[in-house]
């Protein structure tokens, strides 16, 4: 494992990756979320999207991220690696920073009650350009103004 993940939680072996996104067209405005979960073999084995009529872009990363949770819960995901390229969400989520904005507040709780699901848990922020899939499945769920989860 990668030194620059943080371990929220236990010691990660074999594990699964979450990478998930967030958009807002404009921001605040039409959001959406999106999150990709990756097996062991990093092999993609579930796409989730959920569109928002209306939220802020921290929003939408927010919820990009508890919908891949959510999903990997579902599956029986017991040790995972989350990625974003949401320094906030990212750095909040370590307790790094603290959740001053009220309405973000709900959405890290949200995030922060999944956590405890999970065996092991290492987090880390990547940049743009490594976040396509997560990426591509916001813009997709733009474009459609459609939900969706699929397993692959």
């Amino acid at each position: 494992m990668s030194s620059d993940y943080s371990i929220l939680k236990g010691t990660l072996g074999e594990y699964y990756l979450l990478q998930f996104d967030g958009l807002s067209e404009p921001n605040p405005g039409t959001s959406t979320a999106g999150a990709v979960l990756f097996s062991p073999d990093k092999k993609p084995i579930l796409e989730t999207g959920e569109f928002m009529n209306f939220a802020t872009n921290n929003q939408a990363e927010y919820t990009g991220l508890y919908i891949g949770l959510k999903a990997a819960i579902e599956l029986g995901v017991k040790d995972i690696l989350i990625e974003g390229d949401s320094q906030l969400i990212i750095n909040q989520t370590q307790g790094k920073w603290k959740v001053k904005n009220e309405g973000m507040r709900l959405l890290h709780k949200k995030v922060c009650d999944l956590l405890p699901n999970f065996n092991s848990i290492g987090i880390r922020h990547i940049y743009r350009d490594k976040n396509t899939y997560a990426d591509k499945i916001t813009n997709d769920v733009l474009a459609s103004k459609q939900s969706f989860t699929s397993i692959l």
